[in-house]
């Protein structure tokens, strides 16, 4: 798993290449756990353009994330999840749960405003 960061104010864009699973969690975990020390950050977006897979844990893990998030007023947004990425989220009734964007620049600028 190769993870970038990219960092807007409030909001932090991590972009991934790679499956997410149990097996890369720990180093995502670490980025994200990285990101929130600072209180300023408050969205995580993940850029999942280049994700071909994420399983049941890494989606435990977003759903976690989202409720942690909520308790600083913020939100996971999702980019750019590849088809087999939206058909997971799709079965798993987890779709509407998270906010999904074209670009990461529209997710960035949907915290701003």
């Amino acid at each position: 798993m190769n993870i970038t960061t990219e960092s807007y104010g409030h909001a932090v864009i991590l972009i991934l290449k790679g499956e997410f699973g149990e097996d890369v969690l720990g180093a995502i975990r670490k980025a994200v756990d990285h990101q929130l020390e600072s209180d300023e950050v408050v969205d995580i977006v993940f850029n999942l353009e280049e994700v071909p897979f994420i399983d049941s844990v890494g989606l435990e893990y977003l759903l976690d994330l989202q409720d942690r998030l909520a308790e600083r007023f913020g939100q996971v947004k999702l980019v750019r999840p590849d088809e087999n990425v939206t058909q997971i989220l799709d079965f798993t009734r987890l779709r509407s749960t998270f906010e999904v964007y074209k670009e990461a620049h529209d997710a960035v600028k949907s915290i701003s405003t």
